[in-house]
């Protein structure tokens, strides 16, 4: 998951299209098939097809609670992180 956020970071981090091709490529590229086919959707921001209308229904406070769940610390403490970024 590290090496995912690190890999989103860098796209964010620059503004430059072939750039951000080369990172998410050498991403993707070794990682399983599995796994890439799903950073790529994510990566892709559309999760559904272009002709779904179908939406996740995910809103921030759901987020927000992954992430304290997933990286075992406490609301205080993302809210701290959040703001030092």
């Amino acid at each position: 998951m590290l090496s995912f956020a690190r890999i989103a970071d860098s796209i964010r981090a620059t503004s430059k299209k072939l750039e951000k091709v080369a990172i998410l490529g050498g991403y993707l590229k070794q990682l399983p098939f599995d796994q890439a086919a799903a950073a790529a959707v994510f990566f892709s921001g559309r999760p559904f097809p272009a002709f779904e209308e179908a939406t996740l229904h995910v809103g921030a406070a759901l987020l927000w609670r992954v992430a304290t769940d997933v990286a075992q610390i406490s609301e205080a403490e993302l809210s701290a992180l959040y703001r030092r970024f």
